[in-house]
């Protein structure tokens, strides 16, 4: 049974020096796999400390602003967008090798079931940084909040969630998380890339975004397909024995993956197909810039 451990949860701890030399290791000799697992289980409660300060603080952000006026924050906008679009595009690109490598020499269920190398080398180094990246993400939502742009549950939901996700598992590393990975980069190097050319006022058609938010709905369907076939095997056919898998991290992953799909479904109906979607969140917007 899972336990608090609140001298943990009270205490700040961050290793910085060990940081910098898994990341002195990985450019001068090869990823320190074994370094970077125990950092980040040895930090996972820093994670839960950094994501309660990230929830009052944009709520807090949130309160101070309802009265100001919007910052405009637009060259640091730019600067960001274009960071995690060449981040998550390196990301993908770095990580196809091993992704459709052990598809075509093992198959899908290899893909789900074995490492094989996947936290080894330059593949396991862009896990590991995917992990620690989740930390980053954080600043979508102090621009959101600073520009006082609309703050769904969605957006901090996910980004709490997946952020404890990564320093829970990685540690453990089953192999179907190198489907969640894998897709989650290529689907933010498309993100990215279109929110940076919004961001420099590029006109794109609508159909963009739409295309952005079915891809973000395609990658839980099959990250949820990949859970379905590992439960199967495991507690139905008797026959995942020979795999990598760890339960509880199976379990945590199939409620994430299912929330993410529900609540990526709902934001696409009011978004694009029920009345009302985003057109409302334009009068939102407008109605506060009234009453200032």
């Amino acid at each position: 049974m899972f336990q608090v451990n609140w001298d943990k949860l009270t205490t700040f701890h961050f290793d910085y020096k060990e940081l910098a030399g898994i990341f002195a290791d990985s450019a001068t000799t090869k990823f320190p796999e074994q370094r970077a697992r125990a950092f980040l289980a040895d930090h996972w409660y820093f994670a839960v400390q950094c994501s309660i300060v990230y929830f009052f603080l944009i709520f807090g952000i949130k309160f101070i602003m309802k009265n100001r006026q919007p910052f405009d924050l637009q060259r640091p906008l730019n600067a960001w967008n274009l960071f995690l679009a060449v981040f998550s595009t390196a990301g993908a690109i770095f990580m196809s090798a091993d992704f459709f490598g052990i598809i075509y020499k093992k198959g899908i269920r290899g893909s789900y079931c074995e490492l094989d190398g996947m936290t080894e080398g330059v593949n396991g180094f862009w896990m590991f940084i995917f992990m620690l990246s989740k930390l980053l993400e954080f600043t979508d939502t102090i621009f959101i909040v600073l520009r006082k742009k609309p703050l769904m549950f969605l957006h901090w939901y996910h980004h709490i969630l997946t952020l404890l996700y990564g320093f829970y598992s990685f540690p453990v590393s089953p192999g179907f998380n190198r489907w969640g990975v894998y897709l989650n980069f290529v689907v933010h190097s498309f993100m990215y890339s279109y929110y940076f050319l919004r961001s420099i006022r590029v006109p794109i058609p609508g159909f963009v975004a739409k295309g952005i938010t079915s891809g973000q709905i395609i990658q839980f369907v099959l990250s949820i397909g990949v859970l379905v076939c590992v439960g199967v095997e495991h507690y139905i056919l008797k026959s995942f024995n020979d795999c990598v898998l760890d339960i509880p991290t199976f379990w945590i992953a199939s409620f994430m993956d299912m929330t993410y799909l529900i609540l990526f479904i709902n934001f696409f109906l009011q978004a694009y197909v029920f009345k009302g979607g985003k057109d409302k969140y334009k009068k939102i917007a407008t109605k506060e810039k009234k009453s200032q």
